[in-house]
């Protein structure tokens, strides 16, 4: 048997939309909402819902800021990918306290775990896991 260790992200305190990191960033860059909202063709009250976090990013959405502010598409999909699995895990978690001491100690079954792991510097715990090989 071989064991290996992986870093493994802790349960997410509280899940950021990307709606929210677009508001910094166009506040940090002086962008007017409806300035923002002309330049990428939708109407101002689609894009303010999504900075307000009540509707999701999409592929489409995405592009559109990439090709106007130059921030990739792929940056704020992960970013609302991340906050679609963090707010899942939190209402989980919630509704059933035993499996977030199970993830945490890391003796959830390998079979769950995502194919990549990804932490946040300085949130991580280390976890060994052992791989049974069949040779």
């Amino acid at each position: 048997m071989e064991t290996k260790e992986f870093v493994k992200s802790q349960m997410p305190v509280s899940p950021i939309h990307p709606g929210t990191l677009l508001q910094d960033e166009i506040e940090y860059r002086g962008i007017l909402c409806e300035e923002l909202a002309t330049w990428m063709n939708i109407e101002p009250v689609v894009l303010h819902t999504i900075l307000e976090g009540d509707k999701a990013m999409n592929a489409e959405f995405a592009l559109k800021i990439e090709k106007t502010i130059g921030v990739d598409a792929n940056y704020w999909l992960y970013m609302q990918a991340k906050y679609d699995i963090d707010t899942l895990r939190i209402n989980e978690w919630s509704k059933n306290p035993e499996l977030l001491e199970d993830t945490l100690s890391g003796s959830l079954a390998i079979s769950r775990e995502p194919k990549s792991v990804s932490a946040i510097p300085g949130k991580e715990k280390k976890v060994k896991v052992l791989f049974v090989s069949e040779n």
